[in-house]
């Protein structure tokens, strides 16, 4: 009589177990490929091309300390060979307070990309990114440069931005 009941009750719980398996699982979508140029130069992030930058650098500021550097980044070159920088995620999210529906949270990064062309001229620029997340979806919503909005999310589109300087 033991055996039986402990064969059923293994049971039962090797079927709730499975049924775990079925649960909805969330899509990433957090890579920011961003462009840099100009009227004359199509390609600022090549440091071969004269006139460019010859390094970048990002720097959260919403760390324990200010101009954090940020890792996992890096300098990719697309099919045209135009150099972007390609951002998959590393700067600390903080969580907005917000109205919506317990479904959905935003959050957003703080930080500087620093843009180097000699070592007495740089240029340091703001980017703030928010995202948005659901049970099924974490992804970039929308991305300001020095204080701009220069990006909104569409559905099913990539997340490329490209600056004009």
């Amino acid at each position: 009589m033991k055996l039986k009941i402990s064969i059923l009750l293994s049971a039962i719980v090797l079927l709730f177990s499975c049924q775990r398996d079925q649960e909805e699982t969330q899509s990433i979508d957090q890579v920011l490929k961003l462009y840099i140029k100009n009227s004359t130069n199509p390609d600022l992030l090549n440091p071969k091309i004269k006139g460019s930058y010859t390094s970048a650098s990002l720097l959260d500021l919403l760390g324990p300390k200010d101009s954090l550097v940020i890792s996992g980044y890096s300098l990719l070159k697309d099919s045209d060979t135009i150099t972007y920088l390609d951002y998959p995620a590393g700067a600390i999210r903080l969580k907005i307070d917000s109205l919506s529906n317990d479904n959905e949270q935003i959050y957003y990064s703080l930080f500087a990309l620093k843009l180097t062309k000699s070592a007495t001229s740089s240029d340091k620029d703001l980017i703030k990114i928010e995202y948005k997340s659901t049970p099924s979806a974490f992804q970039i919503s929308k991305l300001w440069y020095n204080g701009e909005l220069k990006f909104t999310k569409i559905p099913g589109q990539p997340n490329i931005v490209t600056i004009m300087k």
